[in-house]
């Protein structure tokens, strides 16, 4: 790792002497102070603004989703027990998950047959 954080510095070190060395050419004083990154750095900094607003904006969605999930489990785990019976699937678990009606995960149920209905 420090082999290529030496050779980016060497490589960031040439280019900063290069273009030194170009606006010297060019008869120019060279101002550290006046240093701006332009319109790409602009840019840039834009492209990376808005994807971590966008990023918020799918983080807030997804926690809304998941509380109202779970404030619709607990309603609906608070009337079962009211009425005694379980939920659908035999299973008390809250978990959620789509492997309730086949012992493989894939969530199909054998029909009285034996087979699947999905042909495996």
């Amino acid at each position: 790792m420090s082999v290529v954080m030496s050779a980016l510095h060497t490589v960031q070190t040439a280019t900063a002497h290069a273009a030194i060395a170009i606006a010297a050419q060019n008869g120019q004083e060279f101002d550290p102070n006046k240093v701006t990154p332009g319109p790409e750095g602009f840019i840039a900094t834009a492209v990376f603004a808005a994807a971590v607003i966008t990023l918020g904006f799918l983080l807030v969605k997804r926690l809304r989703r998941n509380g109202y999930r779970s404030e619709i489990r607990e309603e609906i785990a608070a009337e079962l027990a009211e009425t005694g019976t379980t939920p659908a699937g035999g299973s008390t678990s809250e978990s959620g998950s789509a492997d309730a009606g086949s012992a493989d995960g894939s969530g199909a149920v054998p029909d009285s047959s034996g087979s699947r209905p999905d042909g495996a």
